[in-house]
This record gives C-alpha cells, structure tokens and sequence, in this order.
C-alpha cells in the first residue's frame, strides 16, 4: 500500500547538522578502510585483535561514534522504504510508483511516499523517515544535487539509499538507464531517412549537457561530421510547456528542424500539439520521438526508447536489501538497458519548400 507523506514544513529553515567525526575521519586516521571499522565496532570476524583495539582506540581519540541506528537496522526492519520523488505530472514517475508498489507488496513491504520540490520540504521528510519510521530511501538524483552535504552525512552515518535517474553518484548506491546507445541508434535511424537538420529538445538543470541523451545527439553530429548547430538545441521546462515552447521556437528559424529528438515523452507530447497547432503533420512535416515509452506514447504512435519500470523495481529493492544485509559493501549501481521502439511518428522528411509553405 502507497501512503502519500503530508508535507506542512514549507517555511522550515535549512537543516544543518553538527560537525562531528565521521567514519571517513576515522578511516583516514587509522589508514583502515571502512568495512574493517565497522567489523571492529560490529565485533566481526575478519579483523585481529591488535587492530580492532587500534580502531577502538582512535575512535575514542577523535570523538567518533557510530550511528547506533545503522548499527540496529538488521534487528529493528520497519519493512517500510522512504520513497521521495519531485512530482507524478510524469506518468513516467507514477508509472514507477506502480512498479515500486507491486515488487514492495510482493516482498512484504510498504513503501511510504513523498512528493517534493523545495529543499528545506525534502530535508524535513527525509529526517522523518530516517528516525526509525523506514528501512531505507529512494531517492531522485535531483534531491542529490540540492544539498551533498546533507546526503554525505547520512552516508557516513550509514543509512541505506538508493539514488535513481541520470549518473552514478561517487559512493552512493544507485540505479539508472544506459540512453546512450539506444539514442544514438534512434539518430542513426533519422539520418538513414534522410534527416539532416535534427534538433533537440530537453529539460534545463545543471549537467543537462552531460546526459546519454544529449551526449549521444552531440557525439553524432561529430561521428558524422555534421555542424552542432545551437539554434537546433532547447533546453527550457519540463513537461508539456517545455515541448510547446521548443517547438515556438523552432518554428520562427529561417530553415526549421524536419525531425526533433526529445528528452521524455512529455516534452514530446508537448511539441507534437505545437507542431499540429500549425497546421503541420506527423511525421509528414516533422518527425519526432521520446523517452520513457510511457503509455500516451503507444496512443500517439510516438516513438520512444523503452526504460523497463518493472526490473528497475527489483534493482532497487536488491540494493536496499543487500545493503542492509552487509553495510560494509563498496558502492552498489545497476544500470537498466533500454531499447528503442519505432512506430508512426519517423518518417522520410519532405522537402524544404514543402515544409516552409506549412509552417507559414
């Protein structure tokens, strides 16, 4: 069962926690690794005498202490996961939540829900769960990105989280999708048709740049000696305003684009309504494509590269699961392939003249 999280913290000032050693303090001093510092305070097998004593004695020398919570969480399970997600306007993330809920059923667990885009909000949920309410977390990257430090500390004090979405975080579990190569295939497929001027079009954040997705529409144009030309590239909102806006755009250049790779289907969504407010035609005019393959996708014939919700359930409850089971292991991530899926929406492009008579 999904139960939403209510969030009455909007006006709660930044969290900051006390500076304290940590077991990365600890580690350095000691010039242990982490794993040997938690069987030594654990009373593991797999260590000597001599150099649990000298942890011991360090620790005592520096201050350190260990989170009495991670410490507990085998012999307390809650069986509940903390999931925090920036909204379901989506259907991508509430096609996630579904698969998250049947994999969470299916292991006799719960997953708690939150939804959240402001900072000091996200802070104040996560402080909630992780004081006993929940086993672990599942995480957007973004929340990552709105304060490291914050995350860092939970890390160190060995709460069990998974990161979802874009790159691996350095020293965080993780999950997220190889786009690169189906995007790539998908540009490959465009220019064997014909396509010369492909634009693109995605959602700006920091790093935006540095997806599979863009990476892949940038390392074509190199591949195959084509100019990257910077009036073809959009990034602005999400959603259904980002595509509608990109396509505004696209459509006042002097040579407009015959075929638009998008960042998710919703952008997508949002620049076929565009296009067919002019009076333009799919694929006949312009084609387009996604990703995601959530379900308006299939409806409008849209094609899109397929991210499986269903096995990137599993790979994040493994995760948490064997994260609990051993917090001493290194960094865990698994990356879910994708596949591109062709339908009505690519097609041959028309000519110029065509193409401009439509749009004026």
């Amino acid at each position: 069962m999904i139960r939403p999280r209510p969030t009455e913290t909007r006006n709660m000032p930044t969290f900051k926690r006390p500076k304290r050693a940590t077991i990365l303090d600890l580690a350095a001093f000691t010039g242990v690794s982490r794993g040997t510092i938690s069987r030594a305070f654990n009373n593991q097998a797999g260590i000597n005498p001599q150099t649990r004593d000298k942890i011991l004695k360090a620790a005592r020398k520096i201050g350190y202490q260990p989170h009495n919570g991670a410490r507990m969480m085998k012999l307390s399970r809650k069986g509940r996961w903390g999931l925090l997600l920036p909204h379901l306007r989506n259907p991508y993330y509430s096609e996630l939540v579904e698969a998250l809920n049947r994999v969470a059923r299916s292991r006799h667990t719960t997953l708690l829900l939150g939804l959240s885009l402001e900072e000091n909000e996200s802070l104040a949920m996560i402080e909630q769960w992780t004081a006993g309410e929940t086993d672990g977390l599942i995480m957007d990257q973004s929340y990552y990105r709105q304060n490291p430090a914050f995350f860092d500390q939970l890390r160190e004090q060995g709460q069990p989280m998974v990161f979802l979405h874009g790159k691996p975080i350095p020293g965080f579990d993780f999950v997220g999708y190889e786009l690169y190569g189906s995007f790539f295939r998908n540009m490959k497929t465009l220019a064997a048709l014909g396509h010369r001027r492909i634009a693109y079009v995605g959602q700006a954040f920091e790093g935006c740049r540095s997806t599979g997705r863009y990476t892949a529409y940038s390392a074509f144009h190199v591949q195959n000696k084509w100019p990257l030309q910077e009036e073809l590239v959009f990034f602005g909102e999400d959603g259904h305003v980002g595509g509608l806006k990109a396509w505004g755009h696209f459509v006042t250049l002097p040579e407009p684009p015959t075929a638009v790779v998008c960042g998710d289907d919703i952008i997508a969504c949002g620049l076929i309504q565009g296009i067919r407010s002019h009076g333009m035609e799919i694929p006949g005019h312009v084609s387009v494509s996604g990703v995601d393959d959530i379900a308006e996708a299939e409806r409008l014939g849209l094609t899109t590269i397929h991210t499986d919700r269903d096995e990137t359930s599993r790979a994040i409850m493994d995760i948490l699961e064997r994260r609990i089971a051993d917090p001493t292991l290194p960094p865990q991530v698994s990356i879910i392939t994708s596949s591109l899926i062709l339908r009505d929406s690519e097609g041959a492009p028309r000519t110029e003249a065509l193409i401009r008579g439509a749009r004026d």
